[in-house]
């Protein structure tokens, strides 16, 4: 049997219980969640509670009664692409390439980086469903840079606590189409999936809360080097908030990122444009650090995922080979 414990941050303030277990227990249903809740393996700061009790920032949720095996379908392989960043007793930081998926799912079984996780590793904790062994957060296919894996249940369970308490800070960088009005600011907008596309996520006042740091590095001929900085976890965030306000990412083709945005480009600067969006074929999005303290032995941690090879080429364009070195140094 599997226990779990999260704490409850400022953003979940007010939730219903189960609705709260619902998003962060990904893989187990409601009606389990309640069943589980209804027959007191769910404790808010050591109480038996009811599934409509709404929550406090900083109360401790703690469920017992998981029983999650990894599924046995999944197949080691040892030919996944990836390089091993930091690793202890308790965590492996990756460096995740683009083009890899990072769990089963929808159609998908073998090639991800779960499949090279369970070759290259004897243990790693169960995860949230018997197919994401290790995993405790995502990345998109095409998104390349730095993932967190749990070796153990214990590390898993504080990770995620950590992840879903926004202790962990994400810092991306990505080269846009276009630049944003003010060189730094915040993107608050919420994110709901779309109607007319399953896959796509946009902006909707009924969608979920999203809020998203940015800061301009530096701009040539309508491409803009920017960091990112995600307040929020909602699926495409960054691709979403950067399309919307009219910088979408480079080769990002969902948000409006392809070769038609060039000709929002002035003329005189399509040329280089061109040179840029020629260095990727995915869209240019690299998650470069995370930094949280460690659960276990309270260290300051900044795990740093080097540049990819298309960001370098990009980067030999903007002839400054040294684009990011204040954000990855």
């Amino acid at each position: 049997m599997e226990s779990k414990i999260f704490n409850v941050g400022k953003d979940d303030a007010g939730k219903r219980l189960d609705l709260f277990l619902t998003n962060v227990l990904a893989g187990i249903s409601r009606s389990q969640i309640q069943k589980l809740i209804d027959s007191g393996k769910v404790l808010v700061n050591s109480t038996v509670v009811t599934k409509n009790t709404k929550l406090t920032e900083k109360s401790s949720v703690e469920v017992t009664g998981l029983h999650v095996a990894h599924d046995t379908t999944i197949r080691p392989q040892g030919d996944v692409p990836f390089d091993i960043i930091y690793e202890d007793e308790y965590i492996v930081a990756v460096n995740k390439p683009a083009g890899v998926v990072v769990h089963p799912g929808n159609g998908v079984h073998d090639g991800t980086l779960v499949n090279g996780l369970m070759n290259r590793f004897e243990t790693l904790s169960d995860g949230f469903s018997s197919d994401r062994p290790g995993i405790v957060h995502r990345l998109d296919k095409e998104t390349s840079g730095v993932l967190v894996v749990a070796k153990t249940n214990q590390a898993h369970a504080a990770m995620a606590s950590l992840f879903q308490s926004r202790a962990i800070r994400k810092t991306y960088i990505a080269f846009c189409l276009g630049c944003p009005s003010e060189y730094k600011g915040m993107i608050d907008l919420p994110l709901a999936r779309s109607h007319q596309d399953p896959i796509k996520r946009t902006v909707s006042n009924h969608g979920k809360d999203a809020r998203t740091e940015y800061e301009v590095i530096t701009i040539k001929s309508g491409i803009a080097a920017i960091s990112f900085k995600p307040l929020t976890g909602r699926t495409h965030q960054i691709r979403v908030h950067a399309s919307s306000r009219g910088f979408p990412i480079v080769a990002d083709k969902l948000y409006g990122g392809g070769k038609e945005h060039l000709l929002k480009i002035p003329p005189l600067d399509r040329p280089f444009a061109h040179s840029i969006l020629k260095c990727f074929n995915r869209h240019a999005l690299h998650a470069v650090t995370l930094s949280f303290t460690h659960p276990f032995s309270k260290k300051t941690m900044l795990i740093t995922a080097p540049l990819p090879r298309d960001f370098c080429d990009a980067c030999f364009c903007f002839g400054q080979n040294n684009l990011f070195t204040s954000i990855v140094d």
